[in-house]
C-alpha cells in the first residue's frame, strides 16, 4: 500500500513540475550581457485573461528605461510571436537619473514590469525581449523566451498585484493640475490639499523636443515645477501650447498619471529655491548693518556718537527723536534707491530669479564690476568725497527734525562709495528679483544700515560699546578685498562653460561621415592615412555626451577634417549585425566605441568610453607615420 502511495505522488509530482516550470522563464541571461537578467512569468485567469510579469535584475551602477527614456537609452520592448497581437504595459513610477545635463528616466536595481494581453488566452507564449542596460556602456540585449501560462497561481497573483500597486493611479493625488509653456519653459502647477513633502515628475516626451531636469517650488499647497525646453541639443525647443501632456507625478509613495493640454505658463513665484525670502532679507539686514562699518561712514557716526555722550540726562529724549529721525532719514533713502530700481526694471525686460547667471554677459559684467570693487578696497585707486565736504555733510543739518533726517539720508549717501561689497551686490539680485522682493530687499538693507542709529535712540549709553575709528580698519578694508576678489574668481569660474558654449560647440557637425566597415578601413591604412571610428546610438547616452562634450568641439572638428583623416561611423540606433560583429571581434559589446588607426597605429588604439578633447587629439597626432 505504501508503495502505492509514493508512486501515485511521484506520478502527481512529474505531472505538476513540468507545468511549474513552463508557467515561468526563469532567469534569463545573455553571454554578451552578464549585467542583466530577466525572467518572464505569465498565468490565466479564469475570465480568460493573461498577465505577463516582466522581472529584471541589473547589478549596481546599471540601469535600464521606463517608457519614455528621456535623452538617451531605449524602453524594453518585446517582439510577441502569434497567437499574441497586442499587449498593454504597465509602467511603475520611474526614477530620474542625470549625467553632465543630461536627463533620463528609468529603473536600476530590480523591477517588475505587468503586462496584459489581448485576445484569447494562448497556449504558449514566445517572443524576444529586447533590452537596453546602460552604465558607462550602453548594451542592447535580446532575450529569446518561451513560457505556457499557469492558471490562478497565487503566488504569481500576489507578486503581480504588489507591482501592480507601483504603477501611477489614474487619480487621487493631485485637487488641480494644469501646465503651460512660455519661452523654452514648460510649467506643471499641481495642487493639493494635503501640501507637498518630496515631489518628483515625469514627463512622456515629444519626438521634436527633449525636457531637462525639473526644479520645483512649493508655496503652501502648490507646487510648481519647472521644465526646461530644447531640441535635444543647443537649439530651443517648439512651442507646445496646444499639445496634450503625459505626466506622472509622484510624492512619498503615491503617484498619478494624467493627461493636460498645455496653454500659457502660470506665474511661477520668484523666490529661488536655494533660500526662502526670509533668509535674503535677513543677509539683507546683515549686510546694511556691516554697512556703518566702512571706512567712510563710522569716522561721521563717530562723530554724532560722540555727541551722545556730552548730553545731560535730562535730554536724552531729545537725542532719541533726532537719533529716530536719522534712522527714518537712511530707510527712506533706501526706499528711494528701491524706487530708481523698480523705474530700471519696468524699462527694461524683467528676469527671473538667478535666471541672470545663466547670461554671459551678466556674470561677465558683474565680474568686471568685482574686480574694480576689489581695486579700489586695495587702494589701487580712491573712489571718496573731499574731507571737507564729508565734515559738512556729517554735521548740518542743524539741530531740527528735519536736519537730522536728512543727516541720515546723506549718512547713505556717504555709504555708497565705499559699500560695494554690499550695496553693489544687492542691486544685483534686485534686479533680477520680483518686484516685491526688489523692495523687501532695499527696506532690510535700509533696517539694517540704521539698526545703530536705531538702537542708540532707544539706549543711548550703547554709543560707549561701539569701536571707535583707528588702525583697524585698514585690516577690514583689506579683508573685504579679499572677499570681492574671491566673489569675482568665483564668477568668473562660471564663464567657461558659457564661452566653450558660444566658440567650441558649433551648432551642427561638419564632418564628412563615412559608413563604418572593415574594407573601409584596410583602404585608408593603404593610402597611408589615419581612421577615427566613432560607433554610436541614439539611445546610448553616453554617446551624446561625447559628440556635445568633445567631438562637437571647433578644434576637435578641425583635427577630423584634415585630408588625411577618414571619419567612420557605426550607426547602432537599430540592432545591425555588421556592427554588433565589429564590436564583437574588438571584444565590445556596447556603445560608445571609438577607436584611431593609423601608420603608428596599424593594429588600432581604441579610446576611452568617456571621450577628451586631448584624448582624441593627441590619439590622432600619435597615429600620424614619419614623413619622408
Amino acid at each position: 500500500m505504501l508503495s502505492i502511495f509514493r508512486q501515485a505522488l511521484l506520478c502527481l509530482l512529474l505531472l505538476w513540475l513540468p507545468a511549474s516550470w513552463a508557467a515561468q522563464s526563469g532567469w534569463l541571461q545573455s553571454a554578451d550581457n552578464n549585467h542583466a537578467s530577466v525572467r518572464l512569468r505569465a498565468d490565466t485567469s479564469p475570465q480568460g485573461e493573461t498577465q505577463v510579469l516582466l522581472d529584471v535584475k541589473l547589478e549596481d551602477g546599471w540601469k535600464t528605461y521606463w517608457r519614455s527614456p528621456g535623452d538617451g537609452g531605449v524602453a524594453p520592448i518585446i517582439n510577441w510571436n502569434k497567437p499574441v497581437k497586442s499587449a498593454l504595459w504597465f509602467w511603475p513610477v520611474p526614477q530620474r537619473f542625470d549625467v553632465a545635463g543630461i536627463t533620463t528616466q528609468g529603473y536600476q536595481h530590480q523591477v517588475s514590469i505587468p503586462i496584459k494581453l489581448a485576445g484569447d488566452a494562448p497556449s504558449k507564449i514566445t517572443g524576444v525581449l529586447t533590452l537596453s542596460t546602460c552604465k558607462d556602456v550602453c548594451l542592447l540585449t535580446d532575450f529569446p523566451f518561451e513560457i505556457t501560462p499557469a492558471q490562478s497561481d497565487a503566488n504569481f497573483a500576489h507578486d503581480y498585484a504588489q507591482a501592480m500597486g507601483k504603477v501611477p493611479l489614474a487619480g487621487g493625488l493631485t485637487d488641480k493640475l494644469t501646465a503651460g509653456y512660455h519661452h523654452a519653459e514648460l510649467v506643471v502647477q499641481a495642487t493639493r490639499a494635503a501640501g507637498w513633502q518630496k515631489p518628483e515628475l515625469y514627463l512622456d516626451m515629444p519626438e521634436d523636443a527633449s525636457f531637462g531636469k525639473p526644479k520645483y517650488h512649493i508655496a503652501g499647497e502648490t507646487l510648481w515645477a519647472t521644465i526646461p525646453v530644447s531640441d535635444g541639443w543647443e537649439g530651443a525647443g517648439p512651442d507646445l501650447r496646444g499639445r496634450d501632456l503625459s505626466v506622472v507625478i509622484a510624492d512619498n509613495g503615491v503617484a498619478q498619471q494624467s493627461s493636460i493640454t498645455i496653454k500659457d505658463a502660470p506665474v511661477v513665484p520668484d523666490v529661488g529655491e536655494d533660500f526662502t525670502l526670509w533668509q535674503v532679507l535677513l543677509f539683507a539686514v546683515l549686510g546694511g548693518f556691516i554697512l556703518n562699518l566702512m571706512p567712510c561712514v563710522l569716522p561721521v557716526l563717530g562723530m554724532k556718537l560722540g555727541s551722545v555722550l556730552m548730553v545731560e540726562k535730562q535730554d536724552r529724549r531729545k537725542i532719541r527723536q533726532q537719533f529716530l529721525a536719522s534712522f527714518a532719514g537712511i530707510l527712506l533713502s533706501f526706499m528711494a534707491l528701491a524706487l530708481l530700481m523698480t523705474i530700471l526694471r519696468l524699462t527694461n525686460q524683467a528676469v527671473g530669479w538667478g535666471i541672470q547667471f545663466q547670461n554671459v554677459w551678466f556674470i561677465s559684467f558683474m565680474v568686471l564690476v568685482m574686480l574694480v570693487f576689489s581695486a579700489n578696497l586695495f587702494g589701487l585707486f580712491e573712489i571718496r568725497l573731499s574731507s571737507k565736504v564729508t565734515t559738512k555733510l556729517a554735521t548740518q543739518g542743524g539741530n531740527g527734525i528735519s536736519g537730522h533726517f536728512w543727516q541720515g539720508a546723506l549718512a547713505t549717501l556717504l555709504a555708497t562709495p565705499c559699500s560695494a561689497p554690499f550695496l553693489g551686490t544687492a542691486v544685483a539680485v534686485a534686479l533680477g528679483a520680483a518686484l516685491p522682493a526688489l523692495w523687501g530687499i532695499f527696506f532690510a538693507l535700509g533696517v539694517g544700515m540704521g539698526l545703530p542709529w536705531l538702537l542708540i535712540a532707544m539706549r543711548p549709553s550703547l554709543a560707549l560699546l561701539l569701536p571707535k575709528p583707528g588702525r583697524w580698519m585698514l585690516w577690514l578694508r583689506r579683508i573685504l578685498a579679499v572677499m570681492m576678489l574671491g566673489s569675482a574668481l568665483w564668477l568668473a569660474s562660471l564663464l567657461p562653460v558659457h564661452f566653450s558654449a558660444l566658440t567650441t560647440v558649433p551648432a551642427e557637425e561638419n564632418i564628412t561621415w563615412q559608413p563604418l566597415s572593415e574594407q573601409a578601413i584596410q583602404d585608408a591604412l593603404a593610402q597611408n592615412k589615419r581612421v577615427f571610428i566613432d560607433v554610436t546610438a541614439d539611445w546610448c547616452i553616453t554617446c551624446k555626451i561625447n559628440k556635445l562634450n568633445v567631438i562637437s568641439r571647433a578644434d576637435v572638428q578641425a583635427a577630423l577634417q584634415e585630408p588625411d583623416v577618414v571619419a567612420l561611423r557605426g550607426d547602432w540606433t537599430l540592432p545591425s549585425k555588421e556592427i554588433t560583429e565589429f564590436l564583437k571581434q574588438r571584444g565590445q559589446a556596447g556603445v560608445p566605441f571609438n577607436q584611431i588607426y593609423g601608420p603608428n597605429y596599424p593594429a588600432g588604439k581604441p579610446l576611452p568610453t568617456l571621450l577628451s578633447r586631448d584624448a582624441v587629439l593627441n590619439a590622432l597626432t600619435d597615429a600620424k607615420g614619419n614623413k619622408s
